[in-house]
C-alpha cells in the first residue's frame, strides 16, 4: 500500500520552492550588482586621485599625497608595504592586501619615476555589504514565508471541496441499506468548475452503480428462490423412487445420482448467493468440516468409475469452523472435481488437521506458465471441457471465508491444494 501523499502539501510545495528559487536569485542577483558596482567606484575613485596627485605635484613638487580615514598615499618602499609589484611607465597594478588587521584596495603606479601606493580602507564596503547580504536574507525569507502563505490559503481553496466530497463518499460507504434517494451526490456547495462536474459526473455514476448492483441483487436472490423449489421437489422425489421395490440396480444408481446432483445444486445455490451479498449473516454459522468432506467424496466418486483411482481420507481431527457449510462444500468439492478430472490413475488425498486442509493429487499438474491465471475467471487446461470457473469460485470463497490458498504442483507428478484457516477460526474439535 502506497504511503498517504497529501495534496494540499503537494500543492503548497510548489509555491513554497517558487517564492525561495526567485527571491533567492534575486538576492543574489542584487547583492552581485551592488558588489560590483562597489569594486568600480573604489577603482574610479583610487585612479581618480592618483591622476590628482600627478597633476598635483606637476605644480607644486612639496605637494603632499591624500591622507583620510579611506584614502592614504605614499611613496614606496614604506613600513605598511614591503613587498609590491615592478612597475614600469604608466601602468597601474590594483590589489587586495590586508594590512595591520585592515582589509585595503590598493593601487600601485609610477609617480615622478618613483614606486607610488595609494590604499583604500574596505571596512565601510564589508560593512554595507553585510547589512545588505542580511536585509537581502530576510527578504528571501519573507518572500518565502508570503509565498507560502499565498500557496497554503489557495490550496485550502481548492482542497476543501475536495475533502468535503471525500467526506461524503467516506460516509456513504460505510453505511449499509442506505435509502435510493441518499445515494447521490448533491452539487449544491461545490463550486461550478472541474470538482462541481466531478460531483455531477460521480452522482450519475452512482445512481447508475446503485440500480446496477439492485438488479444484481435481485436476479441472485429471484433466481435462488425460483430455484430452491423444483430442486427440493426432485430431491424429494428422487427420494421416494428410491424407496420403491424392485428397481433393477442401474435404474436405482440414476435415482442416486439425481438425489445427489439435487442435493449439491441446492448446496451450491446457497453458496452462490451467499457469495452475491455483500453483508455477512448476522447468525453465527457452524460447519462441521469432517462432514462436507465426507459429503464431497461420496458425490465425486461417481466420477471415477472406470478408472484406477482412488480417494483417500485422512482426518486426524473432526473441526467445527464458523462458516457457512455450503460454501465449504463449493469450495471443497471444486477442487475435488478438478483433480477428478486431471487424474488418470493414482491417487487423491483429502487430509484434513486443526488449521489446514490439504487435497492432493497425482494427476497431470499444472504447468507454471499457468500459475499467475491458475485462479482466475475462465482460466482452464487445454484438456478442459468446462468453462474455467471451478478454482476461481474456489478463491472467491477462500477470500470470504479468510482462508489461504497455496498451490503446490509439476507436470506430471500431481497438485497439492492447501488451505490454512485463520487462527480464530478453528472452534476445536467436533464430539
Amino acid at each position: 500500500m502506497l504511503p498517504y501523499d497529501s495534496l494540499r502539501e503537494r500543492l503548497v510545495q510548489p509555491f513554497l520552492l517558487l517564492g525561495f528559487i526567485v527571491s533567492a536569485t534575486l538576492s543574489l542577483t542584487t547583492f552581485a550588482l551592488l558588489a560590483q558596482i562597489e569594486e568600480r567606484a573604489v577603482e574610479r575613485t583610487l585612479t581618480v586621485e592618483l591622476e590628482s596627485f600627478r597633476h598635483r605635484r606637476a605644480i607644486n613638487p612639496l605637494a603632499s599625497p591624500a591622507e583620510s580615514s579611506l584614502l592614504r598615499g605614499f611613496f614606496l618602499p614604506a613600513d605598511q608595504l614591503t613587498r609590491y609589484p615592478e612597475l614600469s611607465g604608466d601602468t597601474s597594478i590594483l590589489e587586495m592586501r590586508t594590512l595591520d588587521d585592515g582589509e585595503y584596495s590598493v593601487l600601485f603606479a609610477q609617480v615622478e619615476g618613483r614606486p607610488f601606493a595609494l590604499l583604500y580602507d574596505r571596512s565601510y564596503i564589508k560593512s554595507n555589504m553585510a547589512s545588505l547580504a542580511l536585509l537581502l536574507l530576510l527578504a528571501t525569507a519573507g518572500m518565502t514565508l508570503l509565498s507560502f502563505a499565498v500557496g497554503y490559503r489557495l490550496s485550502r481553496r481548492v482542497v476543501q471541496p475536495i475533502v468535503r466530497l471525500l467526506n461524503d463518499v467516506s460516509f456513504k460507504a460505510g453505511q449499509r441499506n442506505m435509502p435510493p434517494e441518499n445515494i447521490g451526490f448533491s452539487d449544491q456547495g461545490y463550486p461550478p468548475d472541474e470538482i462541481g462536474r466531478l460531483v455531477r459526473e460521480l452522482d450519475r455514476f452512482s445512481h447508475r452503480l446503485y440500480e446496477f448492483v439492485q438488479r444484481e441483487s435481485y436476479f441472485a436472490a429471484d433466481v435462488s428462490h425460483e430455484l430452491r423449489t423444483p430442486v427440493a421437489v426432485i430431491a424429494g422425489a428422487a427420494e421416494v423412487l428410491a424407496e420403491v421395490p424392485g428397481l433393477d440396480e442401474p435404474v436405482r444408481q440414476r435415482i442416486s445420482a439425481i438425489h445427489r446432483n439435487a442435493v449439491r445444486m441446492s448446496q451450491v445455490l446457497e453458496a452462490m448467493l451467499i457469495l452475491a451479498k455483500e453483508e455477512r449473516s448476522d447468525a453465527d454459522p457452524s460447519c462441521n468440516l469432517a462432514e462436507v468432506l465426507e459429503d464431497a467424496v461420496a458425490d465425486c466418486s461417481p466420477a471415477l468409475q472406470g478408472r484406477p483411482v482412488s480417494i483417500q481420507i485422512g482426518i486426524g481431527e473432526r473441526v467445527v469452523l464458523p462458516v457457512e457449510r455450503s460454501l465449504a462444500y463449493v469450495l471443497v468439492s471444486n477442487v475435488l472435481r478438478n483433480a477428478c478430472a486431471c487424474t488418470r490413475e493414482g491417487v487423491i488425498r483429502v487430509t484434513l488437521e486443526r488449521s489446514a486442509l490439504a487435497i492432493a493429487d497425482t494427476g497431470m499438474g499444472i504447468a507454471e506458465d499457468r500459475f499467475p491465471e491458475l485462479l482466475q475467471r475462465h482460466a482452464k487446461g487445454e484438456g478442459s471441457t468446462g468453462h474455467g470457473l471451478g478454482l476461481s469460485i474456489v478463491a472467491r470463497i477462500s477470500e470470504r471465508l479468510r482462508w489461504q490458498i497455496a498451490v503446490e504442483s509439476r507436470p506430471g507428478q500431481g497438485t497439492n491444494f492447501r488451505f490454512v484457516f485463520p487462527c480464530a477460526a478453528a472452534s476445536g474439535a467436533a464430539d
